[in-house]
């Protein structure tokens, strides 16, 4: 895909052809990018399976090419993030995925502004981890089922693989190794990934094999998406009922009755302390740092320029290689980009296509790409969009000393801070309270004022979790260490101001309002039903709505998956009966936005059974497709939480906090 730039950009997605692979995309792969005017025409062509269930697929794979080295040092990136039945999750392959999601989500927000919270609130570490815990169940279950892949399954699979081949044919395992390295990716665990994906691939079709959609949900699906539904409806809004007046006795009585929705809410005060992280003070050793170093690559970004030749052109392989002999010949990249290139986007520039990073572009473009210095050409790549031949001309290379002190510092910080935070808020259950500790750690005290269990807390930087914590303590007791994204806190409980019931007069006003609301949408229910009451008698629905004093209001023409009209918006309680409904059938009443509606079908429009029985087969192999996964992903999940029963999954939280700091 190629993006505003018109760099080669990587979709997120694996080819597949309904289910002959496993392809698993998660919501933060999907974004808007702009294809070639070529690709836009084969758009409707492509028929993708958007899977339910988070899972790493082609991380690795079971080693064949390369040598496992063996007697591997203990330290930081060895260690254990989880267990999932006997079977370890490295910090590595942690970090590993959560920078991938990190790196979609940065390319859709600004996380290197947002801090801490942000990344917590997206829940990105929890991501990554479900991800690993996922795919290693499966894996687990699939070998209790004896489900495994041999070794010349997976070796044939790599040969296969278009970003290890060239001109059809295998390239051999030296420049095999060489892109995994170029790409950052250690041999042996990329091939175990793939041992892993193939499992999964036949896993599925054992579970899912039988699952199919009915011609009846395929035909439904055809006119929920091409079918158009008119309506006419009346609205009743409980605002226009209400009463201007009341009287003050109905009003006391009222309050009477909702005595207890007008008490006033518990409030509650406590004293904290707040554990800031303070990475300066950390101290590391060079093997430390020196291993870490290992997990950055050195090209950040390359820029590139390339010329595409797209494969509707059947002499492309062909002009791309006299094209590449000009160029090794001393001819003028961005000259002969403007004459030749296919890709209109990066045209007038000479085919550049601007810096970017590991995961923008489809694997075979990034491949060569990152295997190249500036200056240098690479041999002719294919993709699926064609014949490219690229040229770097910069790289922004990266510090990773750097990079690697700072990652170490903070996962470091975090750990020694939350450990400082535990050690008070159990310190605290058996001394003075919070004062003790402060007074021995130089950490200082302060106060909020009251807050309900419903309030936001600016101050703190805490979540609604953090309320029910306090809410559920006794005077002098104190939280555990909570977690503010980063930074730890630890509070205790000062002072508990009872719920009370509300005097009539202090809060006349607002049962005033309430009272009038109340009344207007009593009425309104009352008119509604007695509406459709009246239908049941005489189903002419202008003749009732006439004589109810109600107005009618008729649409146009709307499909399931637009809005019903202005003044309904897209109602889903409209939208998920008309559809149902026959011409001249009149709905109960129901709420919608805040009214009372009752509407009737006038009008379906004609369905093209000629199109149906064009798409009926594709749409069939997509409905079934889809279904398998819903069930696959719940298969999945069932298998998980069977695990975490069996305590056959162990999370190594602290750890998991320090990585994602």
């Amino acid at each position: 895909m190629v993006t505003g730039n018109g760099a080669w950009r990587s979709s997120g997605t694996t080819p597949a052809g309904g289910l002959k692979t496993c392809v698993i995309l998660t919501v933060f792969q999907h974004r808007t990018i702009r294809m070639l005017d070529v690709f836009r025409r084969r758009k409707g062509g492509l028929k993708w399976v958007l899977w339910l269930v988070i899972l790493v697929l082609g991380a690795g794979m079971l080693l064949f090419f390369v040598q496992t080295p063996g007697g591997m040092g203990v330290g930081l990136s060895n260690q254990n993030v989880a267990i999932v039945a006997g079977n370890s999750i490295t910090v590595n392959q942690y970090r590993r995925i959560y920078n991938q999601i990190y790196d979609n989500y940065r390319q859709m927000y600004p996380l290197d502004q947002g801090g801490a919270e942000i990344l917590k609130l997206l829940g990105i570490a929890d991501q990554a981890l479900d991800r690993l815990v996922d795919e290693y169940a499966i894996a687990y279950e699939a070998q209790s089922m004896g489900i495994e892949a041999t070794r010349e399954e997976v070796a044939e699979y790599i040969t296969t693989l278009p970003s290890f081949q060239e001109d059809g044919r295998f390239i051999g395992t030296e420049r095999y190794i060489q892109i995994l390295q170029a790409n950052n990716l250690p041999a042996s665990e990329y091939e175990d990934g793939l041992r892993r994906e193939i499992v999964q691939t036949k896993l599925l079709r054992v579970v899912t094999d039988g699952i199919r959609a009915t011609p009846e949900e395929v035909r439904r699906d055809f006119l929920d998406r091409n079918q158009g539904v008119k309506i006419r409806y009346v609205a009743i809004d409980p605002k226009e009922l209400a009463p201007e007046t009341v009287n003050q006795e109905d009003l006391k009585t009222y309050f009477e009755q909702q005595k207890e929705n007008y008490r006033t809410p518990e409030q509650r005060k406590v004293k904290y302390i707040i554990f800031a992280l303070q990475p300066e003070k950390v101290e590391l050793t060079e093997e430390q740092i020196q291993e870490r170093m290992t997990a950055f690559p050195e090209k950040q970004e390359v820029r590139a320029s390339h010329i595409l030749l797209t494969l509707d052109d059947e002499n492309a392989r062909q002009k791309g290689e006299e094209l590449l002999e000009q160029l090794r010949a001393g001819a003028d990249f961005a000259e002969l980009a403007k004459e030749h290139t296919q890709d209109e986007a990066s045209v007038a520039s000479g085919g550049d296509v601007g810096f970017f990073g590991r995961g923008a572009m489809v694997p075979e473009f990034e491949a060569a790409a990152f295997s190249l210095e500036p200056g240098e050409l690479s041999d002719l790549v294919e993709t699926q969009y064609g014949f490219h031949i690229i040229q770097v001309t910069d790289v922004r290379r990266v510090d990773s000393r750097a990079l690697a002190e700072a990652e170490l510092k903070q996962e470091e910080s975090v750990i020694l801070t939350r450990s400082l935070a535990e050690k008070v808020a159990y310190e605290a259950r058996d001394s003075a309270g919070l004062e003790t500790s402060a007074e021995r750690y130089s950490l200082e005290i302060q106060e909020t004022p009251f807050f309900t269990l419903g309030d936001v807390i600016p101050a703190l930087g805490v979540r609604n979790d953090f309320n029910q914590q306090v809410f559920a303590l006794s005077p002098g007791q104190g939280t555990e260490a909570y977690d503010r994204g980063g930074t730890y806190l630890v509070a205790q409980l000062l002072e508990v101001q009872e719920a009370e019931l509300s005097e009539f007069e202090a809060i006349q006003d607002q049962v005033s309002k309430d009272f009038k609301a109340s009344r207007g949408e009593e009425t309104a229910r009352e008119r509604a039903f007695a509406f459709t009451q009246a239908l049941e008698e005489e189903p002419d629905f202008e003749t009732v709505a006439g004589r109810e004093e109600l107005n009618i209001t008729t649409t146009d023409f709307f499909k399931r998956n637009t809005v019903v009209d202005d003044e309904l918006g897209s109602a889903a309680e409209i939208l998920n009966r008309a559809f149902r409904m026959k011409e001249n059938e009149s709905s109960p009443a129901l709420s919608v936005s805040g009214k009372y509606v009752v509407f009737q079908v006038t009008e379906k429009s004609e369905v093209d059974e000629e199109q149906f029985e064009k798409e009926k087969d594709g749409l069939a192999l997509q409905m079934t497709d889809e279904k398998r996964a819903r069930f696959f992903g719940s298969w999945v999940q069932n298998v998980v939480a069977r695990l975490y029963e069996e305590n056959e999954i162990e999370i190594n939280r602290l750890l998991v906090d320090s990585i994602a700091g």
